[in-house]
C-alpha cells in the first residue's frame, strides 16, 4: 500500500516547514493551522500582545 504524499507548509512564526498530521486532515482543520508546534503558537500571541 502506497500512501499519498504529506502536505508540507511553513510556520506562520518561525518559518519551519512542517508537515499535515491525520487527526487535522482527517477533521478538514489543515487550513486553519498556522504554528508547528504549541511553542510557535504561544510565542505568536505574546509578540501579539506586545505590539
Amino acid at each position: 500500500m502506497v500512501r499519498p504524499p504529506r502536505q508540507t507548509k511553513p510556520c506562520a512564526f518561525c518559518g519551519r516547514p512542517f508537515t499535515d498530521r491525520k487527526r487535522w486532515s482527517g477533521r478538514g482543520q489543515w487550513d486553519e493551522v498556522l504554528y508547528c508546534s504549541r511553542g510557535c503558537r504561544a510565542d505568536a500571541a505574546r509578540q501579539r500582545r506586545r505590539a
